[in-house]
């Protein structure tokens, strides 16, 4: 009499369906971390352009927030690394704690995904006037990049004092440590923002940092900021290096 392998086959699919439910969890836990920091950065852009502070939500720690309409990201700008979970970080915060966009050089740091939408996972999207462009002794990867070459993407930085509009000029990488993206152009050059984040293979992470540079192109203060005399330069004055080590963003 042949014995039933009942039990045994069940224990086989309940395994099988046990792992396509993980391989189907982890992208949806993903894309729902980034629909909802998303959420929460468009309702603050919101409340800033309407002069507000932000609305009771996980934003409300936050008076930033950063937009790349062409790209679709819209997030909250912490100046805590624990913000990183919901948007991104002001990373010269930890030796700078008043830096605010219109600095010689705004930096920002935000985590990447292999999810399309989460966080800063679609700044390698984004179109730059140079486009990828490679530096002496840093990581290449030029797949990385899908921007292209051409008119440089726009990225909107809001305050309750004023917009700022800045234009992609470049992409590139550089190794975790290396920290001089952190420091100031020189005296009379234009104004610059650097976002960066870390290229994901899968669930890894390489330990270099995928960077895109801007430039300043305007400022527009809002009412509060007419009332502050909120600073309209668009070109740096008295230059200063910062170095803080390792970036942020694993």
């Amino acid at each position: 009499m042949r014995r039933k392998r009942w039990p045994l086959t069940v224990a086989l699919i309940l395994l099988i369906l046990s792992g396509v439910a993980l391989i189907v969890w982890q992208p949806a836990q993903e894309a729902s971390k980034g629909q909802r920091a998303r959420s929460d950065g468009q309702q603050l852009i919101k409340s800033l352009k309407k002069g507000k502070q932000a609305p009771h939500t996980r934003a409300r720690r936050a008076d930033t927030a950063v937009s790349i309409p062409s790209v679709g990201i819209d997030l909250a700008i912490y100046k805590t690394e624990a913000g990183l979970t919901y948007g991104v970080l002001a990373e010269l915060a930890r030796v700078k704690a008043n830096t605010n966009p219109g600095d010689n050089n705004y930096v920002l740091a935000g985590h990447s995904s292999y999810v399309p939408g989460v966080l800063f996972a679609n700044l390698f999207q984004l179109t730059t006037s140079q486009g990828y462009v490679r530096n002496a002794h840093a990581p290449y990867r030029p797949s990385d990049y899908k921007g292209g070459t051409g008119t440089g993407g726009l990225i909107y930085v809001y305050t309750l004092e004023g917009k700022y509009t800045y234009e992609a000029d470049r992409a590139y990488t550089v190794e975790g440590s290396d920290a001089s993206i952190l420091s100031d152009p020189a005296a009379g050059a234009a104004k610059q923002i650097h976002l960066f984040t870390c290229p994901r293979v899968g669930y890894k992470h390489p330990a270099f940092r995928y960077v895109v540079q801007g430039h300043l192109i305007k400022v527009k203060p809002t009412k509060l900021g007419l009332q502050k005399h909120l600073d309209t330069s668009l070109t740096v004055s008295d230059p200063t290096s910062y170095r803080v080590g390792t970036l942020t963003s694993d």
